[in-house]
């Protein structure tokens, strides 16, 4: 019994995510709203339910449903670039002094690239049902929120941002028998960062740890291939997250004006990330950092909800607890806490005025607490931990690493929590057409400082507005439309080494704008 539950749960996450993932959708990553109707409206619904899907946004407003089922399906086009210039990342910089006999200094690229696979279909699908004249009861799944970027192509090609602009750098050590060359070749032996990095290994100590020549070049050369020829430097770069919940939901009118609401929450997630070789060397688990397939996991949560009318306003409230998640056993090594990926906990209040008949205006405020998932918000390396972490790998110091990938303090996207602000109009013209519109604002959840491994999420978009319409097909059925448009906004940091690493510096940039066009049909019984 408990498998087949358990394949019947699958199936309805996975009809949420349509096996292919969320891309970056809007309010960080996760969606402005549930629904057609409410993506109309911007999202704001906490205290205006319009159809099933109502128990998703606030468990209370259920109780205002009447009996009927909605599901629809969203095309989403979301548009996004990456770029980082490593051209900075040059070692010619160094002064002669420091270089040794015979060294070629090498420089970074700058690889900018536009994100494939753009365009998704992501369906929704809601129930509720009037148990009696204080009870409703309804069943919500959704697809909460996701994160995807494909740079490249699979097949061949360019396109694998990281390496494209480092790896250029990265250069060779002095002994061709300890750094065998393969095809296509290196760069010339003795150059680049490991040139550099080789004659710090002759050192004696404190400066270096003494190595012969003979000893460093092998030290050196036994950890090119993770950076440079690493076969998990695919041509492509990207990552596919998905999120989605499932929301049974129980309403219960307290008075005939006040209702409150409860939904546990059972929360189903994928993930998969690829070409990202050119960090296993900064993880505490190479070897569960990249191109390891899918992984998914389970997780529960709860969200209540309340809801009142007074006179001409209604007022909402509601709360969902963090999604507590299963770890991605096979990215241990990339995210923080050995795999851990929650979805973040959330909250809001809502107010709708009712104008007149056919006539509300509603307005929300929301809470996304991400700032409380180490793996999201843990914050990216900065210029002198990037260049010290590749140093490090190359002269097999671990130490040199501050925050390597997969510990508990493991480097991560360094996103911040975030309000998100807003605002709907509803207007029935009549009883056949029903009009909508909105604004949505979020801030981008991450400063300028952690572009670099946002160039995989990147989640720059901040201002949403949203237009759509519901027509009555007979008494009993509807079909209604939503369109949003997010637009473009972009995020560019240079990161400038100090110190010793004061002669280097690189820049990162994320871009990006959406479209998307939804499409529900709702039956009422």
């Amino acid at each position: 019994m408990k498998g087949i539950v358990k394949r019947t749960l699958t199936s309805a996450a996975v009809a949420a995510l349509v096996v292919s993932p969320l891309a970056n959708a809007t309010n960080g990553y996760f969606t402005i709203g549930a629904g057609s109707k409410n993506r109309g409206m911007a999202g704001a619904g906490i205290a205006f339910g319009q159809d099933s899907l109502a128990g998703a946004i606030n468990p209370a407003s259920l109780a205002g449903i009447s009996t009927r089922t909605d599901f629809g399906v969203e095309l989403f086009k979301p548009k996004r670039k990456g770029e980082v210039d490593a051209r900075g990342l040059d070692t010619n910089n160094v002064p002669p002094a420091f270089r040794p006999p015979g060294y070629t200094p090498l420089a970074g690229a700058d690889s900018s690239e536009k994100s494939r696979s753009n365009a998704f279909f992501l369906p929704h699908f809601g129930i509720a049902k009037v148990w009696s004249s204080k009870v409703t009861l309804g069943l919500s799944v959704i697809g909460v929120g996701g994160m995807n970027t494909r740079y490249g192509d699979a097949n061949g090609g360019n396109g694998n941002i990281y390496s494209d602009a480092f790896a250029p750098a990265i250069g060779n050590c002095s002994d061709g028998t300890q750094c065998p060359q393969p095809t296509p070749p290196f760069p010339p032996l003795n150059s680049g960062f490991a040139g550099l990095v080789e004659a710090q290994l002759q050192q004696p100590p404190p400066a270096g740890a003494g190595l012969t020549p003979g000893q460093a070049a092998g030290v050196v050369g036994g950890n090119l291939f993770s950076l440079f020829t690493n076969p998990n430097n695919t041509p492509a770069l990207g990552v596919n997250l998905a999120q989605a919940l499932i929301t049974p939901t129980i309403a219960f009118r307290v008075t005939p004006t006040q209702s409150i609401g409860f939904s546990p929450v059972i929360g189903y997630q994928t993930f998969r990330a690829y070409g990202l070789g050119l960090f296993q060397g900064f993880s505490s688990d190479p070897g569960k950092v990249t191109n390891n397939g899918n992984d998914d996991s389970w997780g529960y949560g709860a969200q209540i909800g309340y809801k009142g009318d007074f006179g001409m306003f209604s007022i909402g409230a509601m709360a969902r607890s963090k999604i507590y998640m299963d770890k991605f056993s096979k990215y241990s090594g990339l995210f923080a806490e050995g795999g851990d990926f929650d979805i973040p906990a959330y909250f809001g209040v809502g107010v709708a005025a009712h104008v007149t008949s056919g006539l509300t205006i509603a307005v929300d405020v929301n809470r996304i607490l991400y700032g409380g998932v180490d793996s999201i918000s843990n914050k990216g390396p900065t210029a002198d931990e990037f260049f010290n972490a590749m140093g490090g790998v190359l002269a097999s110091n671990p130490a040199a690493i501050s925050n390597p990938l997969g510990s508990n303090n493991g480097w991560g996207f360094g996103w911040n929590d975030v309000w998100v602000y807003k605002v709907g109009v509803n207007y029935a013209y009549d009883n056949n057409w029903t009009f909508r519109a909105g604004f949505n604002y979020s801030p981008t959840p991450y400063n300028d400082s952690q572009a670099l491994f946002n160039v995989l999420a990147p989640a720059v978009v901040e201002k949403h507005v949203t237009a759509g319409f519901t027509r009555s097909l007979t008494p009993n059925s509807e079909i209604t439309v939503a369109y949003m448009y997010a637009f473009r906004n972009d995020v560019e940091n240079t990161y400038q080494g100090t110190g010793n690493n004061a002669a280097f510096s690189f820049t990162a940039k994320n871009d990006m704008y959406q479209n998307a066009l939804e499409v529900s049909y709702g039956l009422k019984f």
